[in-house]
């Protein structure tokens, strides 16, 4: 495969597994699924999840098949990365490197909504869209535990997100590599 054909069918699966883990994400945290955007994500997902939930059935608010559709999806970019650049596949390894992309992609996705919600906070805090809406929830569940380690400061500075953010890059860089390093993801 050419390096233009192997970048956008790359892009493609990228996307594919962001939509995929953006369904997962909305589900854990239980955000409004009547939100447009939401029901964007659910319309998108749901011919591929629905079937695999006869068998992958939701643990509590997880939502372990489109977990597993990301994760497959990681999989194959990086058999798509290997095949192109001639590498063996090796299953441990493409098994170990995209459950870590995976893991580390749901992480991104909140840090992204953490600093968002801190922008809209700054600029418009007053703004109701579907979009500030989603993102408000998306980084709320993660933000709430911080909250209680550390109350705004005199009601209306919160620190909350510097500690969560500090927490998800050290779970995100340190924890990952320790217990799933990347030993080809990194390359693409």
């Amino acid at each position: 495969m050419g390096d233009t054909l192997t970048f956008i069918v790359i892009f493609l699966l990228r996307a594919a597994g962001l939509i995929f883990l953006l369904r997962f994400i909305l589900q854990a945290c239980q955000v409004d699924f009547y939100n447009p955007i939401s029901e964007g994500i659910v319309k998108a997902t749901n011919p591929v999840l629905n079937p695999l939930r006869v068998v992958l059935r939701p643990y509590r608010n997880l939502d372990t098949a489109s977990f597993l559709v990301a994760w497959i999806v990681h999989a194959l970019v990086l058999v798509t990365f290997m095949l192109n650049r001639e590498f063996g596949l090796d299953p441990i390894v493409i098994l170990n490197d995209s459950l870590r992309a995976t893991i580390s992609a749901v992480i991104t996705i909140f840090l992204i909504a953490i600093f968002i919600s801190i922008v809209i906070s700054w600029i418009a805090p007053q703004i109701s869209s579907p979009g500030t809406s989603l993102i408000r929830d998306v980084a709320e569940p993660v933000l709430s535990p911080a909250r209680r380690v550390i109350p705004p400061i005199g009601g209306t500075l919160d620190l909350s997100p510097i500690l969560t953010v500090l927490v998800l890059s050290v779970i995100q860089g340190s924890v990952l590599s320790a217990l799933l390093p990347y030993r080809v993801w990194h390359m693409i």
